[in-house]
Order: C-alpha cells, then structure tokens, then sequence
C-alpha cells in the first residue's frame, strides 16, 4: 500500500509539471537595438598590406611594416533630418599587424545616416584624465609614460634606400593635443549610400586605409628624413598626410 500511495504522488508531481507553462526567455531592449560593426582593411598599391613584404614609397625608398596602430575616437553620425548622434565613450583602438581591425558601435538611434565623422586620435580629455581601462588603457602600448599622453599614430617597420643599402629601423609615433602641436584630426564622409540603422539588424561599413597616402600628399616622404618621428614640423606633416589615408570601401544595411 505504501509504494502504490508513493507511485500515485509521484505520478501527480509529473502531470502537474508536464502542465506548466515553458518559460519564457525575454531579450533585453538593448539587445534589439540597431548595431554597427566598422572593419579597417590597409591597403598598399592597392593590395592587402603584407608585413614581411617590402614596398616602394613615392620617394623609391624600399620599406617593411612591422606596426601600424591608431585611435578612432569621437564618431558621429548625421541622420537625414539633420540630427547627430554621438556614441558615447568612443574610443577605439585599431593594430592592423596584430589583426585588431574592427570594433561595433552599439544602441545606434534608428534611422538613415547620411554622414560620418570621427577623429584619429584621442580628445584633451581623455588625454589628462590618467589611467583608463579598455582601448586606452596603457597596456595598448599606446600611451607615452614621460609626457602622460597617448600615441595617435604608431607607424614602425624597416627601410633602405641609396644612402642607407643596409636595412635599417624607421619609427613614426605622433600625439599631443596642445597647440602649437595639435595632432588630433577630424575625418568626415560623406555617404553615397546611407547607412541604415534598425531595430534586431547589424550594419557594416568597410574602410580601407591606404599606407601610401602616409608617403605623400601634401608633401613627399622620405625615410632619410623621417626615419625618426615623435613632433615638432615633422609631426605635423606626417598627419597632415595620413589624414586622407582613409576611404570607404562599401556599406552593408
């Protein structure tokens, strides 16, 4: 009598639980917001940039690269009816040697985006605000010790050309936010096709950035000179060329 009294109970346990409700799993807003994921591809000669692979400049000096970061900071976005939106806490780290090419910009506000715009570098802010975390944090390497400023462009490889035949090292490292030696630089596109952002969907903007642009326009680089870059006028006319470096590719909606 006691084992049927158990199997009857434990019978009713199993009915009533085959009756209840599944439970249903509940997706965060945020999560269903409009997302959007920027890829930087380097380019040189038009070709996807080969580290170990030795280029010409526009002075015919033979290089390699062996780094090439940067900081893509303060993106907006103008929508259609003039509005901008800003994406918050916007700092982001590219290192094309070591693969770091892409970042997502997240909880975009919905609608189609006419214009991009963001700078190479890192704001007076963030610059003086002292140990961060994320893509500024130090261990990014991208951060000068002796001057407690980041690094907003670090080009680094190997060159020779006729008055150097033996492989030798260049270094270009290029920050600092006060005048007379303001490096930060401001980068806008306009879209010939919008971007569009809408609630559960990921787009996709592809930027290419083209490491002859670093060798020329508005002035010709040579590594006899500029083997050796941390300021001053040389500073300057380095990022008045790199400035352009960038292009987009394609958008993806």
């Amino acid at each position: 009598m006691h084992k049927i009294k158990s199997f009857i109970f434990l019978l009713f346990v199993l009915v009533l639980a085959s009756c209840k409700k599944d439970t249903e799993i509940i997706v965060p807003d945020s999560a269903k917001e409009p997302s959007v994921i920027f890829n930087y591809k380097a380019l040189v000669d038009n070709a996807v940039l080969v580290p170990s692979k030795c280029y010409k400049n526009a002075n015919n000096d033979s290089f390699t690269v062996t780094k090439l970061n940067y900081y893509i900071s303060n993106l907006k976005f103008r929508r259609d009816d003039g509005t901008v939106y800003s994406e918050p806490n916007s700092y982001h780290i590219i290192k094309h040697v070591e693969g770091v090419t892409s970042f997502t910009v997240l909880n975009m506000p919905e609608g189609n985006y006419n214009q991009i715009e963001f700078l190479i570098g890192v704001d007076s802010v963030r610059n003086v605000s002292g140990s961060q975390t994320g893509d500024l944090s130090p261990d990014s390497l991208m951060f000068w010790d002796w001057s407690t400023g980041y690094i907003f462009f670090k080009f680094e490889g190997q060159y020779k050309n006729t008055a150097t035949p033996i492989p030798d090292f260049y270094s270009m490292h290029i920050g600092g936010f006060k005048a007379p030696d303001n490096f930060i630089k401001k980068c806008t596109f306009n879209l010939s096709t919008h971007l569009i952002a809408e609630k559960n969907k990921q787009s996709k903007v592809f930027y290419n950035t083209s490491i002859n642009e670093i060798f020329t326009n508005p002035i010709i680089v040579d590594f006899g000179t500029y083997a050796s870059v941390g300021g001053g006028r040389k500073a300057h006319e380095i990022s008045d060329n790199y400035q352009d470096m960038f292009t987009i590719d394609r958008i993806e909606n």
